[in-house]
C-alpha cells in the first residue's frame, strides 16, 4: 500500500476501519517508530456506552469478503463449527487471521456447501476484528434453530484500558441472524448482543420450549449458561453446579460445557477441565432449581472441546478426545441411557500434528436421514487443515466404518504450510509478540522483566 512507509504489515490489514497511519496493531505499538503511539487509548467509559447503546456494534459483517481472506494468505487456522439447512445446504466456520490465537487480526469466516461437503466455496461472510476500537472476535459458533433459523453467535474479547482478564465485561457474546439460509444471498439480521459469556458449543432445546445457551463465565467458581424463553429474543443468565476443581485467584477454566435433557426431563451437564477428564454436574428438573456440585467423569478429554448431543434415534452421541493427556484420538461414542455408560465406540482421527492443537474441537449436525456429519481441526498452526468425516449410529455400533457413503479424515480446508510472504509473517509475529507483553499478557497478571 502506497504511503505506508516500512510497516509492510498493512498489506493485508483484515480491519476495514484502519486508518492509513496505523499499523495493523491499530493504536498499539508499530513496527515504525514515527507511527508508535505508547499505549492503548480506549478507556472502559466508552466500552460501558457500547453496552448500554445497542445501536452501537461491535461486531461488523463483511458480507463481500475481499482476497486477502483466501486459503492462501492465512498463516493458521482452527476452531471450527459446522450447520445444516432445512434443505441440507452445508455451512462451516471457523477462526485465522493474525499469526495465532489470540491475535488483533483474528477473525471469523463463513463458507458453505451445497453438495455435502464434496466442495466449498470461498468465505460468504467474514467477522474481523476491531483493534482500533478494542474488540477482537475470538470464535464462531453456528447453530440452527427450530425455526429453522442459522444463527452465527461470535465471542468478542474487549482489550480496553485496565481491564482484567477475569472480568466479566472482558467477553460479550453477539449473534447474528439468517431467516433463510438456503437463499442463495444472505440476508442477516443486525447483530445483537446476547449475554456475557465465551461460547464455543451449540444450544441445547428443552422440551419445554426453552433454549439454554452455555456462554461461560471462565473465573467464576460455578458453571454458567444463559436461558431463553421467548426462542432467543432475550436471555438470562444462569449458574449452574459449583466446579468440579476450585480455581484459584486469576486462574481460568475453558468450561466449553454442553447440556442434555435426559428422559425423565432432568438436566445433565458435561463441561471441559484441565484435569484431562470431562467434568459433569445436574439438575433434577429442567428449570434449573438445583445443581448438584461438579465431579469428575471418568470420560478422558484431553483439556479440549468436546460434542454432546441426542440424536434423532434417542441415543446419545459424544465425541471427544480419548485421551487424558494430548489431543489425539478423537472417537465418537453412543449412550443408551442417557450419558450414564458409552456402549458404542468408533475411533475418526488419530493424527498426531506438531504443535498443541493436535485433533481438536469437534462440531456435528445431523441429517434428516441419519447422517452425522462431524467437522474438527487437525494441527492450526502446523498442519493447518479443517476435517471432517461423514458416519452414522451403524457405524459407530460397529466399531469401524461399515456405510458405503461413510468417510473419515477428509481435509475441507488447508492452509499453506509455508507463509507466502515470510517477510511479512516474520514481522507480524514481532507486532503480536510486542502486543502480548504489553497488553494481553498483563492482563493475566504476567509482567515481562527486563533482561530476562
Amino acid at each position: 500500500m502506497a504511503g505506508l512507509g516500512p510497516c509492510k504489515i498493512h498489506r493485508s490489514c483484515v480491519c476495514s476501519r484502519l486508518k492509513a497511519g496505523k499499523c495493523h496493531l491499530g493504536r498499539y505499538r508499530c513496527s515504525d517508530p514515527s507511527r508508535r503511539t505508547k499505549s492503548f487509548q480506549i478507556s472502559r467509559r466508552r466500552f460501558d456506552q457500547v453496552r448500554l447503546d445497542m445501536n452501537i456494534q461491535p461486531i461488523h459483517l463483511n458480507l463481500n469478503p475481499g482476497a486477502e481472506f483466501d486459503t492462501k494468505y492465512r498463516f493458521w487456522q482452527g476452531c471450527p463449527t459446522i450447520l445444516r439447512t432445512k434443505k441440507g445446504r452445508l455451512y462451516a466456520g471457523w477462526y485465522s487471521g493474525g499469526v495465532g490465537e489470540p491475535d488483533l487480526e483474528n477473525y471469523n469466516l463463513l463458507i458453505r456447501s451445497d453438495d455435502d461437503g464434496w466442495s466449498w466455496s470461498k468465505p460468504v461472510a467474514v467477522v474481523p476484528s476491531e483493534p482500533g476500537n478494542g474488540f477482537v472476535a475470538i470464535d464462531i459458533q453456528l447453530w440452527l434453530d427450530p425455526l429453522d433459523r442459522m444463527w452465527m453467535f461470535i465471542t468478542q474479547r474487549y482489550l480496553g484500558e485496565n481491564m482484567q482478564i477475569t472480568d466479566p465485561d472482558h467477553l460479550a457474546l453477539w449473534a447474528a441472524v439468517c431467516n433463510d439460509p438456503d437463499a442463495e444471498t444472505l440476508e442477516w439480521q443486525e447483530p445483537f448482543f446476547v449475554s456475557q459469556g465465551f461460547l464455543r458449543t451449540q444450544p441445547t432445546v428443552l422440551s419445554n420450549g426453552d433454549w439454554l445457551l452455555c456462554a461461560y463465565d471462565w473465573s467464576s467458581q460455578n458453571y454458567r449458561y444463559s436461558r431463553s424463553r421467548d426462542q432467543g429474543k432475550t436471555w438470562e443468565r444462569c449458574e449452574a453446579g459449583k466446579r468440579a476443581a476450585v480455581l484459584k485467584k486469576e486462574e481460568m477454566q475453558f468450561d466449553e460445557a454442553m447440556i442434555l435433557e435426559r428422559k425423565d426431563h432432568s438436566l445433565l451437564m458435561f463441561a471441559r477441565d484441565r484435569s484431562g477428564f470431562i467434568a459433569q454436574c445436574a439438575c433434577k428438573d429442567l428449570a434449573g432449581t438445583e445443581w448438584t456440585s461438579g465431579e469428575f467423569t471418568d470420560v478422558p478429554g484431553a483439556n479440549s472441546r468436546f460434542f454432546l448431543k441426542r440424536l434423532n434415534s434417542g441415543r446419545v452421541l459424544l465425541i471427544h478426545n480419548n485421551s487424558s493427556t494430548m489431543r489425539t484420538d478423537l472417537c465418537a461414542k453412543l449412550s443408551e441411557d442417557d450419558g450414564a455408560t458409552w456402549k458404542y465406540s468408533m475411533p475418526l482421527d488419530s493424527a498426531i500434528a506438531e504443535d498443541w492443537g493436535t485433533i481438536s474441537y469437534p462440531d456435528v449436525v445431523q441429517a434428516g436421514d441419519g447422517r452425522i456429519f462431524v467437522i474438527y481441526d487437525c494441527g492450526r498452526i502446523t498442519s493447518k487443515e479443517i476435517r471432517m468425516a461423514q458416519i452414522t449410529e451403524e457405524d459407530i455400533m460397529n466399531g469401524s466404518i461399515c456405510d458405503y457413503s461413510s468417510y473419515l479424515n477428509r481435509i475441507i480446508s488447508k492452509a499453506p504450510g509455508k507463509p507466502f510472504d515470510q517477510a511479512l509473517f516474520e514481522q507480524k509475529k514481532r507486532d503480536r509478540n510486542i502486543w502480548l507483553d504489553d497488553i494481553f499478557f498483563p492482563m493475566y497478571g504476567i509482567v515481562k522483566k527486563e533482561n530476562s
